[in-house]
């Protein structure tokens, strides 16, 4: 424990004496703090990709020459942009050169094809798009939909140049920043739309959140006080910058805690930890299925031997939390929320809770609700409902999505969908979404709960969970599960693991091992799909063998 005593003690006096930079309401527009960093410490790296640096100084005049080649465009304040990019500064470039005029970033998520791809762009009203050309073959195939698109900015990391896209205005994204680096002339407020966010479209259609300068300020405000980052932090994150996870627990906090983030391409469980000793990182962030894929890999004498203070995320099974922070001598800081309702939850820092998502943050309040929006007692299954009890902060609902919003704000509460309770002492546990909870022959099921016991055994890199019809009614349990490499298990040997540590309602009827589980590329299970696949050819029947539960 001697290792850990002085990571986080050096890290205790450091936060103790430390006072982040407070910007009054009217400053809090994202480039024009990104401007008074740059002018108060040019020379400060904020931003490595990889191996490449880049200080305050040279992302702010990279700001500005984007800016004004955008406006050279013709894009105006309040224009809609998308952006379709790998992890770069390019993307950061465009981000923050929109807000800088005044416009609205849209990030797509870079694995859309055909339908799926062209409705965020039309859906959110882009008049451009900043994209690579690595994915000019699937936006040639939207062309016909994409008519109020005018110019396209490409970057080219596929390596064969520039190309003609028939239809619009094309140029390099060289050609986009080859303008004048002075701030362009172009008042923006606090209450402005700097992004429109889509859901992962995990349960049905994606909605645009709308984001303001303010919300976002206050997102990143926030993560550097429950994260308590100092300028002597390295964060690290491999997820898309599309993803609000990236954008508000790295992108942002970096920039306000004068601290640095580390960006890779994409998450790499067998690389993470030798990329966090190498560029010296004290925070990496997690979602999903992280934390048990890390816990998985085979173990290895350097596992403690590592700088990483913190692991930021959401979603840790309870049953590995210690064992996590053990191993790799880190400290879990658990994350509750949506896009809409960004990190509501958080567990202190200083008492988490194995299992829980944290206490209400400052600036929200969260409660747990019954069907009829009544507040349910302590220990007690309900919906999780969120307000923002701070002016401007959470978003103003979803764009050109009234009836969508007006669902949303019922009762002018936020409705997450999310099931869970909160114990006698504030601390909220999530349970399941409310459309993946499973109900078999009266029995309320847990897909979450049934995924952490199923993903526990030594054999299972991680599994997805949901309800298919019965012919009783309702619904049966189906488990989707994904080994180790090298590892094999049977069937009913997972069931067999499952009767000691589930009740015997809850334990799956139906397994089907695979290869992998489908995923959007911020690594979460896309369940709809195995839903919709119903009882699959390749599901073997615990009935249909045979095997018979003990109560």
């Amino acid at each position: 424990m001697g290792r850990w005593d002085d990571k986080f003690d050096r890290h205790a006096r450091k936060w103790a004496s430390w006072n982040m930079q407070e910007y009054s309401q009217h400053d809090r527009v994202l480039t024009k703090i990104i401007a008074d960093k740059a002018r108060h410490n040019p020379d400060h790296v904020v931003f490595q990709f990889q191996d490449d640096p880049l200080t305050m100084g040279e992302f702010n005049e990279a700001i500005n020459k984007t800016a004004n080649g955008l406006l050279s465009l013709g894009v105006q304040h309040g224009d809609k942009v998308a952006i379709m990019l790998p992890n770069g500064p390019e993307f950061l470039y465009t981000w923050f050169a929109l807000n800088r005029i005044g416009a609205c970033e849209v990030p797509i998520n870079v694995a859309l094809k055909g339908q799926g791809l062209s409705y965020q762009m039309t859906q959110s009203d882009c008049v451009a798009l900043v994209a690579d050309t690595q994915y000019l073959d699937r936006l040639e195939g939207v062309t016909d939909d994409l008519t109020d698109i005018r110019n396209v900015a490409f970057t080219d990391s596929a390596g064969v140049g520039v190309q003609h896209w028939q239809g619009f205005e094309n140029l390099s994204f060289t050609e986009l920043m080859d303008h004048s680096s002075n701030t362009p002339d172009v008042n923006v407020h606090y209450s402005d739309l700097a992004s429109i966010l889509y859901t992962s479209g995990t349960t049905g259609v994606s909605k645009g959140v709308m984001f303001s300068h303010h919300y976002w300020y206050d997102i990143w405000a926030e993560s550097v006080k429950y994260s308590r980052y100092t300028e002597d932090d390295v964060l690290y994150t491999g997820l898309p910058f599309f993803h609000g996870n990236a954008q508000g627990i790295t992108v942002g906090p970096a920039i306000l805690a004068d601290a640095k983030a580390v960006i890779v391409d994409r998450f790499s469980a067998s690389q993470l930890w030798d990329d966090c000793r190498r560029w010296e990182c004290t925070e990496a962030n997690y979602i999903g299925g992280i934390i048990p894929i890390l816990l998985k890999q085979e173990e290895r004498e350097t596992d403690a031997d590592n700088p990483v203070r913190l692991m930021v995320g959401a979603a840790a099974p309870q049953d590995e939390w210690h064992a996590f922070q053990d191993r790799f001598n880190t400290k879990i800081l658990e994350v509750y929320g949506m896009t809409e309702c960004y990190c509501c939850l958080v567990s202190p820092y200083d008492e988490p809770r194995a299992g829980a998502c944290g206490k209400t943050i400052t600036g929200w309040d969260v409660r747990i609700v019954d069907d009829d929006d009544n507040e349910c007692k302590p220990g007690s299954l309900g919906e999780f409902i969120a307000r923002s009890n701070k002016m401007f902060v959470g978003t103003d609902g979803y764009y050109s999505k009234p009836e969508a919003t007006l669902e949303l704000f019922k009762n002018g509460w936020i409705h997450t969908g999310d099931l869970g309770r909160m114990d006698e002492d504030g601390y909220f546990y999530f349970v399941d979404r409310k459309k993946q909870a499973i109900r078999r022959r009266g029995e309320n099921i847990s897909s979450f709960e049934v995924e952490s016991v199923i993903s526990s055994h030594e054999a299972v890199l991680e599994s997805c969970v949901v309800g298919v019809p019965s012919e009783l009614g309702e619904e049966e349990v189906k488990a989707v599960v994904v080994l180790k490499d090298g590892c094999t298990v049977t069937e009913e040997e997972l069931i067999r693991w499952c009767e000691p540590r589930l009740a015997y309602f809850s334990i799956p009827r139906y397994i089907a091992i695979r290869n992998s589980l489908p995923k959007t590329p911020s690594e979460r299970v896309e369940k709809f799909k195995l839903k919709k696949e119903g009882i699959s050819d390749d599901c073997w029947d615990r009935e249909a063998e045979g095997i018979e539960l003990s109560r």
